[in-house]
Order: C-alpha cells, then sequence, then structure tokens
C-alpha cells in the first residue's frame, strides 16, 4: 500500500526508528481542531510534534490531505522538519528517504 494512502486510511506509519501518526489538536479557548503530525522517536522513547505549517482546509478530510502534503514535501527534500530538539530532524529526514524510494 501506498505509504500516503496507509497514513490516511490508518493513521500511521511505520519507518526505520520512528512512528508516524496524524492526529488532531487544538489551541487554547479554540474550538477549532486542527491536524498535527507526531512522531516517536525510538532512539529518544519521546513523541515529538511536526512544528511545519498545515494548511486548514475547509473540511477535516482537507485538512488531514494538508497534513500528509506536509510530510511528502518533507520526504522529497522541498521542505525541512521543525521538531525542536537538535538531532530529530536529521535522523528523521534519514527514515524519510525510504519513502520517496518506495
Amino acid at each position: 500500500m501506498d505509504w500516503k494512502r496507509k497514513l490516511r486510511e490508518e493513521g500511521y506509519i511505520e519507518l526505520e526508528g520512528f512512528r508516524v501518526e496524524l492526529t488532531l489538536d487544538n489551541t487554547f479557548m479554540d474550538l477549532d481542531y486542527i491536524p498535527r503530525i507526531i512522531v516517536y522517536d525510538e532512539e529518544t522513547g519521546r513523541w515529538h510534534v511536526l512544528r511545519n505549517p498545515i494548511p486548514k482546509g475547509k473540511t477535516l478530510e482537507e485538512s488531514w490531505d494538508n497534513a500528509v502534503g506536509v510530510l511528502e514535501r518533507i520526504a522529497r527534500g522541498e521542505e525541512e522538519p521543525v521538531f525542536g530538539e537538535e538531532g530529530v530532524g536529521e535522523r528523521f529526514l534519514r527514515a524519510l528517504g525510504d519513502l520517496v524510494e518506495r
């Protein structure tokens, strides 16, 4: 199965050393939920929120598609992943390299 379709349909994908999940978040005092990409890093044993902006869609489905699009741009090298913790982004990029080859 195509990784983008798997992420959209199942809500997660497994990479070498990482688990990538789609989730929902809301900001303080905002009742509107927005899609987020969270990443579990096996090396650190911690979850990280991908801080790259995800354009808000008109529907939740469109927002999910936008989130997957951000991850796809990162996998293609068109955008750098932003995690806020040194070293995670570089390792994540190496793991994402496998997606482009699939």
